[in-house]
């Protein structure tokens, strides 16, 4: 087992077993806490399998944890962390909503592809702000997009106060969407409709892009070396830009992807704090495209049976922040196993050194 291989399998097996302790951590909680810990536990494991329409809910929590997921893989690649997923993928849900209700020349599927090419403009645009003020003037990119996230806050609530809000309907938000945008529903009886698809081909594509392009590799270099990236020629602030732009227009089409299904008005009235979940997804993922369904499917399923066990007994959903916390902590752990990892560097360094001495004898 080479270096490279021995770091993959400890990051693995690190992954699942902050998975396995945040778990048991939460079950320790719900045995003190609920008078009746049994019925807790079943909603909480089983609940989201038990019905078609719960099922429906897992996937629907599901759908915008990919997109931000990929956001982030793309946003940090380049070892650049920025915060920009936040901001986008609000605006990208408001910019969609703006299209749609405003451009009357277009209708159906037309309008819903229009305004989607809009959304992943502008948003990838937005997100390279932060990075462009890091290079110009020497500022801190994650704290300048933490800070820009505001920004595009406050420029969409105006938006969508003297543009889209609906101030004759006793619903709160924006003017009814069309529904001839609307995306088809892909399981009856549920909110679960072809958005799912166009996630999926997302992974698909980024994972293509970051481990089968040119492009990919030289965003992948410069993350693990800058500056060997920056000696052997490549121009690290262009890369830098297209993953920002990548990873800005990802997460702004989970937001404006939503705004074509079951939200039938915009009605955000706070950021949707999905750029720190992207954050989670793409920790548990280890920054992997390929692994990002897993990692959001978890979530997903542990979100959705934290609500269900809300419902159905005396424990509060927020024992999910819990588990979160505890995954990132260990996960984000440094000296988490280190020392067994290094044991194992180390005799698989002897053995080595040995066999090549037998060889040579």
């Amino acid at each position: 087992m080479s270096n490279k291989q021995l770091n993959s399998l400890f990051s693995f097996v690190k992954t699942i077993l902050a998975i396995l302790i945040a778990m048991v951590v939460a079950f320790i909680i719900i045995l003190v806490v609920s008078d009746g810990p049994a019925e807790a536990l079943y909603s909480f494991l089983v609940g989201p399998l038990t019905t078609v329409r719960r099922f429906g809910n897992l996937l629907e929590n599901t759908i915008p944890l990919i997109f931000v997921g990929l956001g982030v893989c793309l946003l940090w690649s380049t070892g650049m962390r920025t915060l920009s997923g936040e901001g986008t993928y609000y605006f990208g849900g408001l910019f969609a909503a703006l299209i749609t209700i405003k451009l009357t020349a277009i209708s159906g599927y037309g309008l819903t592809l229009t305004a989607t090419l809009g959304v992943i403009i502008v948003c990838g645009i937005l997100a390279l702000l932060p990075v462009v003020v890091n290079y110009k003037y020497g500022t801190d990119a994650f704290v300048v997009s933490l800070l820009f996230n505001y920004v595009m806050f406050y420029a969409g609530n105006y938006i969508f106060t003297n543009y889209l809000m609906d101030i004759n309907s006793t619903s709160s938000g924006s003017y009814l969407l069309p529904e001839s945008t609307f995306l088809p529903v892909l399981i009856p009886k549920t909110n679960v409709d072809a958005s799912l698809i166009v996630a999926l081909v997302m992974i698909i594509l980024t994972w293509f892009f970051m481990y089968r392009t040119k492009w990919g590799h030289r965003i992948r270099l410069i993350g693990a070396n800058r500056e060997h990236a920056r000696y052997i020629g490549i121009n690290v602030f262009r890369m830098i830009l297209l993953a920002q732009f990548l990873g800005g227009a990802m997460s702004g089409l989970g937001g404006g992807i939503s705004m074509f299904g079951y939200n039938t008005r915009f009605a955000w009235f706070s950021l949707t704090n999905l750029g720190w979940d992207g954050i989670m997804v793409a920790t548990l993922a280890r920054y992997k495209p390929q692994y990002i369904l897993l990692s959001a499917l978890f979530l997903g399923y542990v979100r959705t049976g934290a609500d269900i066990m809300n419902r159905s007994s005396d424990v509060p959903s927020e024992i999910v922040m819990i588990i979160q916390a505890i995954m990132i902590l260990f996960i984000g752990a440094t000296a988490f196993l280190s020392g067994t990892q290094q044991k194992l560097r180390v005799r698989y360094s002897m053995r080595r050194k040995a066999e090549t001495a037998a060889k040579e004898g």
